[in-house]
């Protein structure tokens, strides 16, 4: 059985709010989106986020449920990270992001009130004799869905935040389980250990990584009586509801578009694994389809020209372009998977990506011990590449729109944002601890399915939820390209949804983008799932992934390739080797007639190598922020914005206005301090 880490440093002090019958009744700061605060008299900025601020105590508040709270169990906690560029919230119960519109929900750029996510849940599903009602056909499944929670607070498990944490620059950590009587009246004995890491690190900072590890128990559990068997075909998805975004003034859930990023793939002459292509169930080949175009809005004027992203598939092409959809670089790898490093034969040199923002080579500090090498026709140079595994959405052009509103243009800042969440590994830890991974195809974690549906389909009953973690989406889409692990499962009876697919490969099922199959725009959900397996008694289902937002397909692209250089980063798999950040100055201000003064501490100094400390300032609120100074060294702890301040213009009385003081390393590409002094 997985031993969970129990010695940890809490470091975050609890709110305890009034107790509700029920979730949906929750009353708690409803007035977070969009809040203003304003400059006060002399007093230290640490005390005043201790009060009232999103890097203080009320990210971790207890929202307690009177018919289920004992003793024993803890009580549902949301948990608030907000140190990077994305914030989301959790409930730690299986569920991300809160649909009931209190705290922020993958809220991008942090701080706007632009949420990305409605609600984003955690299904399971196994087949057989598991529950206390057995039946030897049953399709079983434990969720969590919107007010249907079957997961509860597990003994023991309480919702805990660190900051730092032991992994991550903010991290938190809970367990659930499916056997509270009061929630699931059919358990199969299943636990959950959730782990979840975010940094304020530029480049890492516009995702949140979910660590789970699922244990199934057996014997009398709270009353409730489970079965000593294993789960049968046992599944785990990832369900993502995201409505774009909280600021689209016409029903921001009706516009959305969904898809995939890791199946339109090809590799040719892998000295190890030969050649496999994506074939689509039209028959055409990923290394050559071209059905959309890939451009910008052509209705959109931005002032920053980097808002005006690219968007892939929500144009059709009739004619043709002649740029392959799945490699618009024209390099000849597809833009699905995730370059890992390339070799260039005729200097005999190993080059890797270095990511913008840190001036790091990416993955030169650790990568995949197992990769696909591919070799485009005609190049002297192979490149080392995995997929991406990323179901995503984003804002498309509206239906009633006059003109194209794709990514709300008119909005400020617009919707350009893409989210998703990202598989990274999965794996078994069996109960006498040997490892497993039943899901790789050619050595690299491949998941089973991507499918999406609409809010007229979602998924009710426990036989409905098994067939979509299974791959049987309501169009049987996407059916011709499948993961070559399931043909393990053919006559097996523990999971009998096994399709036979023409192209086994390493590639989920993809349930086609709706575009394709003649859908409009629309209120979707997309589910990411992992399996089958046969779970035992004591067994451990290990899956690792994480939600992202960033502007457009290729920033949510890049985003996820340094979510994988995260994950390797020190030398190996679960290292999490992110670049450190220099601490956070404690901020002390006044605000005065035309002006602001302000203090802060020499304690950032101890990062070497140090750089200096920069001035932000923001109207309204803790967003958008403006530079006002820069000081290069040590030795500067004050300085008063005023009618004097020669960077940007004036501080004027009448507004609320938000400081923050951070330090800078002292390296060709500065890496901050966190903005959360402010």
């Amino acid at each position: 059985m997985f031993d969970f880490p129990l010695n940890r440093r809490k470091i975050i002090t609890r709110i305890f709010l009034p107790g509700k019958a029920d979730i949906d009744e929750l009353e708690v700061n409803k007035g977070m989106r969009k809040s203003r605060r304003i400059c006060g008299f002399l007093l230290p900025a640490l005390v005043l986020l201790f009060m009232a601020g999103p890097s203080g105590a009320n990210e971790l508040r207890l929202a307690e449920f009177p018919e289920s709270l004992t003793d024993a169990r803890p009580g549902t906690s949301w948990v608030l990270h907000d140190l990077g560029e994305m914030w989301n919230t959790i409930l730690n119960i299986g569920l991300f992001g809160d649909p009931y519109d209190n705290y922020p929900s993958c809220d991008w750029p942090g701080g706007e009130a632009d949420y990305y996510l409605w609600m984003g849940g955690l299904y399971t599903a196994c087949y057989g004799d598991v529950t206390i009602h057995a039946d030897s056909i049953a399709k079983w499944s434990s969720s969590c869905e919107y007010n249907d929670y079957e997961f509860w607070c597990s003994e023991g498990f309480p919702a805990e935040k660190f900051v730092p944490g032991t992994v991550a620059l903010e991290e938190s950590h809970f367990g659930y389980d499916d056997w509270d009587p009061v929630h699931n009246a059919n358990p199969y004995g299943l636990m959950v250990y959730q782990e979840n890491y975010t940094w304020g690190t530029p480049g890492y900072n516009r995702f949140m990584v979910n660590s789970m590890v699922f244990t199934h128990h057996t014997g009398d559990l709270e009353g409730q009586t489970v079965p000593d068997t294993e789960l049968p075909g046992f599944m785990v998805a990832i369900k993502g509801d995201c409505d774009i975004g909280g600021d689209d003034p016409v029903d921001c859930h009706l516009d959305d578009m969904v898809y995939y990023d890791g199946h339109a793939i090809w590799v040719t002459d892998d000295p190890t694994y030969g050649t496999f292509e994506y074939i689509y169930d039209s028959g055409i080949g990923a290394s050559v389809d071209d059905r959309f175009i890939y451009q910008q809005n052509p209705d959109a004027e931005y002032e920053d020209p980097e808002e005006n992203v690219y968007y892939y598939y929500s144009y059709f092409d009739s004619g043709g372009d002649g740029l392959v959809d799945a490699d618009c670089d024209g390099n000849g790898v597809s833009d699905h998977l995730t370059i890992l490093a390339k070799y260039v034969e005729a200097t005999d040199d190993t080059v890797y990506i270095v990511e913008p923002n840190t001036g790091l080579e990416l993955f030169s500090d650790g990568m995949p011990e197992d990769f696909w090498r591919h070799t485009p026709a005609g190049s002297d140079t192979t490149y080392w590449v995995v997929p991406r595994n990323i179901s995503y959405m984003w804002d498309s052009d509206a239906t009633n729109s006059t003109v194209d509103d794709t990514g709300e243009p008119c909005i400020d800042p617009p919707l350009i944002g893409f989210i998703g969440w990202k598989l990274l590994d999965a794996y078994i830890i069996r109960a006498d601890q040997t490892v497993e991974r039943p899901f790789d195809v050619y050595d690299v974690t491949i998941p089973l399915n991507h499918s999406w549906w609409n809010w007229e389909s979602d998924p009710g009953s426990d036989i409905e939820k098994y067939n979509y973690l299974a791959g049987n989406n309501p169009d049987a889409s996407g059916q011709t390209s499948g993961p070559a692990y399931m043909a393990a499962w053919e006559g097996d009876p523990g999971w009998p949804e096994y399709i036979d697919v023409d192209n086994p490969g390493p590639w989920p099922i993809v349930h086609e983008v709706p575009f394709a199959l003649g859908y409009p725009v629309f209120d979707y959900r997309f589910l990411l799932s992992v399996g089958p397996v046969d779970l035992y008694v004591g067994d451990s289902l290990v899956v690792i992934g994480g939600w992202l937002v960033a502007p457009g397909l290729d920033g949510l692209r890049a985003a996820s390739d340094n979510m994988l250089d995260a994950y390797y980063r020190g030398g190996g798999p679960g290292e999490w080797g992110v670049p450190a950040l220099p601490p956070s100055p404690i901020l002390f201000y006044e605000a005065g007639d035309l002006e602001v003064h302000l203090q802060w501490s020499a304690n950032a100094e101890s990062f070497s190598p140090f750089g200096g400390y920069r001035i932000y300032r923001s109207t309204f609120q803790p967003s958008g922020w403006q530079l006002v100074v820069d000081f290069q060294g040590t030795g500067t702890y004050s300085y008063t914005d005023s009618i004097a301040g020669v960077e940007t213009s004036a501080v004027q009385n009448g507004f609320p206005y938000f400081y923050t003081v951070v330090a800078y390393s002292d390296e060709e590409v500065p890496i901050e301090s966190p903005r959360s002094n402010y």
